[in-house]
């Protein structure tokens, strides 16, 4: 009987490793943000590095979704929480993609520090706001609760993307599109449908 007794700890782990990762999709888009406002090309280099070496984040969320299910699975004082683990098993992917569109931000605003290319203020304003919606997120995973509460302003978010000044220069359009593209990924992850997540955020 022993043996089929398990702690808590590890049924709780998936939901705070992606709270984790989320945090770090904020921290990386403040991070953003406050190159674009004073070009620090070191500074910059240096945000590139750190994004970089996310890619253990998710690493360590995926090891820590399937341990939560292997729990679940093999012990039967834990099978009820099966269908929780499973959730939070689906959560493994838009995290995955919302991590690597951020590290894709964090490139363009490098190169754009670097060559000093002109980006609209408003894209920084835009990366503040959704990194205060990030962390929203993550205090709801943290609860233990689908981030359903923050979907409103994730869409408006969306609608504001449209409203922006837009660029000639491929780095501030790139820019713009992968924070639009993370405000999907952030809505997928608090439970809207992928494709209803896109269609929510208008084009131009």
């Amino acid at each position: 009987v022993a043996a089929t007794v398990v702690p808590r700890a590890p049924l709780r782990k998936p939901r705070d490793q992606a709270a984790v990762v989320v945090r770090k999709i904020a921290e990386l888009l403040r991070s953003a943000a406050d190159r674009l406002g004073d070009g620090d090309v070191d500074r910059a280099l240096a945000m590139l590095r750190d994004a970089r070496s996310t890619d253990a984040l998710i690493a360590e969320l995926r090891a820590a979704s399937e341990e939560g299910l292997s729990i679940v699975s093999s012990s039967p004082f834990r099978r009820r929480h099966g269908e929780h683990q499973r959730r939070l098993a689906e959560l493994v992917e838009p995290l995955d993609v919302a991590l690597r569109n951020t590290r894709v931000v964090v490139r363009r605003v490098a190169v754009a520090c670097y060559r000093r290319e002109p980006v609209p203020a408003s894209y920084a304003s835009l990366m503040r706001d959704l990194a205060v919606l990030s962390e929203r997120v993550a205090r709801e995973l943290v609860a233990d609760r689908m981030a359903t509460v923050v979907v409103d302003d994730l869409i408006a978010l969306g609608r504001a993307t449209a409203r922006v000044e837009h660029s000639d220069d491929l780095s501030a359009e790139v820019i713009l599109a992968q924070v639009r593209s993370i405000i999907a990924d952030l809505l997928a992850l608090c439970g809207m449908d992928p494709l209803e997540a896109t269609d929510a955020i208008p084009l131009r």
